[in-house]
């Protein structure tokens, strides 16, 4: 019996809040780190920028309506709720509004990394697939967004059910979201893999490519994250919702930080380049007069100029996919061919 109650009393809502804040917080350091890059280090602000802010902005508000559900009882069996019809129809109310704020932070983090692709290589045939994946990925996130937003007429009567009005099925708003889900995971794969297959015949040391693809690849948390909520969707429609929830609240929250933290982590590369030092020696030479002056010259001075253009060209080529990272393209810069 003792057992029974502990599991009945059990709660995941600090460890859903704790998710939250932990991956939000990183993701924000790392936009602060990308504004700093893109303004006083690169200086190529661009669109992508612009993008994956308004990506933020979204999170910022997912995490306002997380917090809301979990002060509702997000996270703890609906029978240990005071008033728990009301809880758990209060949840389901800014639940909505948070799957809302969902596909829209997915959407503009698509959008900025789609341009920032093109800042690594813009061509013609680039741009029209990535424009075809992002016109898909908008029509579908207009369509979740549609039915959520008609899921009930009036949508109050969604968590009010002395509102008169009509509902639609719970397996067609379900459908809906699939679609959408599956257009983010093709999209998600193309995404990752094009600046992978775009670096691989870069003359680049083999340590260094292997890093620059592994961040590339870190987008595929969110496109696993994003199958795995698909899995644990039927939460939402338990008896005991308000516990059941908790899986595909986690995963939906993994899928959005994630994904921006893999948007913004290659924009912060330049911070780590490694610049050629000049090392400085002090010498002491006598003067006309028999006094001593000091003499300050650099360790280039010494060295011949062949090797001097040797190094140069390695650290080059050693650098050349970090440099391709941070060049801005004409559609990151100009807003008349934003994706």
């Amino acid at each position: 019996m003792a057992t029974d109650a502990s599991t009945s009393s059990h709660s995941t809502t600090a460890g859903i809040l704790a998710e939250y804040y932990i991956l939000f917080f990183i993701a924000l350091a790392l936009i602060v780190l990308r504004i700093y890059v893109r303004l006083r280090v690169a200086k190529n602000w661009g669109w992508d920028d612009y993008y994956i802010i308004v990506a933020w902005i979204f999170l910022l508000i997912g995490l306002v309506l997380v917090q809301i559900e979990a002060d509702l009882g997000l996270g703890r069996h609906l029978h240990t709720l005071e008033d728990p019809e009301d809880k758990e129809l209060g949840i389901l109310k800014f639940n909505t509004f948070f799957q809302m704020a969902n596909v829209l932070c997915t959407l503009f983090t698509k959008y900025s990394i789609s341009i920032f692709i093109l800042r690594i290589r813009d061509s013609k045939r680039l741009r029209w697939v990535l424009g075809f994946l992002m016109a898909l990925m908008t029509l579908a996130t207009i369509a979740v967004i549609v039915v959520l937003s008609v899921s009930c007429i009036p949508l109050r009567r969604l968590w009010d059910k002395t509102v008169p009005g009509t509902c639609l099925p719970l397996v067609t708003v379900y459908n809906v979201a699939y679609v959408q889900s599956g257009f983010t995971i093709v999209i998600d794969l193309c995404l990752t893999t094009a600046p992978i297959l775009i670096l691989w015949n870069v003359k680049v040391k083999r340590g260094r490519k292997t890093f620059i693809c592994l961040l590339m690849s870190l987008g595929l948390i969110a496109t696993v994250s994003n199958a795995l909520r698909n899995y644990f969707q039927n939460g939402l429609t338990t008896s005991d919702m308000t516990y059941d929830m908790t899986g595909v609240t986690v995963l939906a929250i993994l899928e959005l930080c994630s994904g921006i933290i893999a948007a913004n982590i290659p924009a912060c590369m330049p911070l780590f380049t490694r610049r050629p030092k000049t090392a400085r020696t002090t010498t002491c030479l006598p003067n006309g007069g028999g006094d001593y002056m000091m003499h300050t010259k650099s360790a280039a001075a010494d060295t011949p100029s062949s090797s001097i253009r040797n190094n140069a060209s390695l650290d080059a080529e050693d650098n050349v996919s970090l440099r391709r990272l941070t060049q801005p393209s004409k559609v990151a810069t100009d807003g008349a061919h934003a994706v």
